[in-house]
């Protein structure tokens, strides 16, 4: 994700108030500096922690991975806005600001066996 308007203190910051929620369970994979804006990307410390986002198969096995579930982006997100209301943010080319976004949701999964990314993660916010 590109994010643009904000410092990379400033998502530094967000990253603080939404581990508050999710037991200090998540972090950057990657956060640095690119051109104007800062690309970053959220993970989590454990995969069994809070905010860890699953994979369900046809089967409905459910794994557990290392990668910030669609709750814990939204969260984060908000954070942002807080600190920095004129933030946008960039994600599979879509943009992502405090008034339009955010929170929006999309199918995971496959035509004969649908997911929500919502429902990917063992969250009950």
């Amino acid at each position: 994700m590109l994010a643009k308007k904000c410092t990379i203190n400033d998502l530094q910051t967000a990253l603080e108030k939404v581990n508050q929620q999710y037991d200090n369970n998540i972090k950057f994979r990657r956060l640095d500096q690119q051109g104007r804006g800062v690309r970053f990307t959220l993970t989590v410390n454990s995969s069994r922690g809070k905010g860890a986002r699953l994979s369900v198969d046809y089967a409905n096995r459910r794994r557990h991975l290392a990668a910030a579930c669609w709750h814990v982006h939204g969260n984060f997100f908000d954070c942002l806005f807080g600190i920095v209301p004129e933030a946008e943010i960039t994600s599979n080319g879509e943009k992502i600001t405090k008034d339009y976004g955010n929170w929006r949701d999309w199918n995971i999964g496959s035509m004969m066996y649908p997911m929500a990314y919502s429902y990917a993660c063992e969250c009950e916010l």
